[in-house]
């Protein structure tokens, strides 16, 4: 009755299907176009810079990756609802391994990509399961132009776990797209970083009153880039306006990206142990398919304590993956509303962070428009 049981779980853990003679266990197979595993990595920090080197980074909240196909979600192991919170998640270990390095202005987590952003990263989750984590980035500045688009992906070993303190089982990776983005930042010219500036600065000014802005910038490229026809004058008081209200649209990143960090804080310990479980069970998986080979080859059987172990690994796994989707769900559910000031009236802003964000990314255009007299953006 117990090897029915254990045969039952595996069936399913993991997709699996039986024949004559064996219980098959899915393993996860990596693309043949994934690059190899970044092994060590030393972080490269910058000795500081100039204000105008140091660009405003923005992070957004990384794509899931979860598989339109629902009956693919077993075998590839994606849980929905984990991987929503990874994508949370994993977002603040870039920022905090961006400004380790030393080399950044202001770095946040957005719920949103904000296109005027000096310097964008956008995220998405290939694959992750405790023992391999792998994640394709791309970067573009506030011209349009592409810094990096590639496939990063790291594996982790026995010592990674227990996690302790501030460390995750792969900060090499995280530390290798950190490198990857200083060494194109340190390639460019002060002046092309000061383009990088003005150019995201104008691009957020064109987006609060378009025909105001015009004519600031080229947008003539084929490729889609922006490039600076003109500067407005210094001191221009139109200028001073567009400052101000995109300081206020910071208040409120600077707000959510706390929110952020708090989900870091309190999901960490609960998500390294999920991890940590899922990693042993995917080696253990990996292991039973060898004994499985082997044991095609010379008569030998899987042994019913093999498939115990692989019963207790899915248990714990089980038991921490429902740890943490309450910890998500929580997070999910309950965004409190925010309160913002603007031009002495107070605005209440609820629904999720993304809704949040865009409510008062319209509230101050709205301001703009009623301070300048202009149209507002639509």
């Amino acid at each position: 009755m117990r090897a029915l049981l254990l045969a039952a779980v595996l069936i399913a853990l993991a997709g699996c299907s039986s024949s004559k003679s064996r219980v098959e266990v899915e393993t996860f197979e990596a693309p043949a176009n994934w690059p190899s595993p970044v092994g060590q990595v030393r972080l490269n920090r910058a000795s500081g810079g100039a204000e105008a080197e140091l660009l405003d980074v923005g992070i957004v909240v990384f794509d899931a990756g979860i598989p339109a196909d629902p009956a693919t979600h077993t075998k590839l192991g994606v849980f929905p609802r984990i991987r929503k919170a990874e994508a949370e998640y994993l977002p603040a270990l870039v920022r905090n391994t961006l400004l380790q390095s030393n080399a950044w202005g202001v770095v946040r987590v957005l719920p949103k990509a904000e296109e005027s952003s000096e310097l964008l990263v956008f995220g998405t989750i290939l694959h992750s399961d405790g023992l391999r984590l792998a994640l394709r980035f791309k970067a573009v500045d506030a011209t349009g132009k592409v810094w990096l688009q590639r496939t990063y992906v790291d594996e982790s070993s026995g010592g990674d776990y227990p996690v302790r303190g501030d460390g995750d089982p792969y900060l090499d990776l995280y530390r290798q797209l950190a490198n990857d983005l200083l060494m194109v930042r340190r390639a460019m010219s002060r002046e092309q970083l000061n383009t990088i500036r003005n150019v995201g600065l104008l691009r957020y000014a064109a987006s609060l009153s378009p025909d105001a802005f015009a004519g600031f910038l080229d947008t003539s490229s084929k490729d889609g880039q922006f490039g600076l026809n003109r500067l407005p004058a210094d001191g221009d008081p139109m200028m001073a306006r567009v400052q101000r209200i995109r300081n206020q649209e910071y208040l409120f990143i600077d707000t959510v990206d706390q929110q952020y960090a708090e989900l870091y804080e309190e999901m960490g310990p609960t998500y390294h142990l999920w991890r940590q479980e899922g990693r042993e069970l995917a080696l253990f998986k990996e292991e039973y398919q060898r004994r499985v080979a082997a044991r095609d080859t010379d008569g030998r059987r899987g042994s019913f304590l093999a498939l115990e172990q692989t019963y207790n690994a899915f248990k714990q796994t089980k038991i921490q993956e429902q740890d943490l989707e309450e910890v998500a769900g929580g997070f999910n559910n309950e965004v409190a509303p925010t309160v913002m000031e603007a031009q002495g009236k107070v605005f209440k802003l609820s629904g999720t962070l993304d809704s949040q964000y865009t409510e008062w990314r319209d509230i101050l255009r709205e301001i703009f428009a009623l301070e300048t007299g202009l149209p507002p953006a639509r």
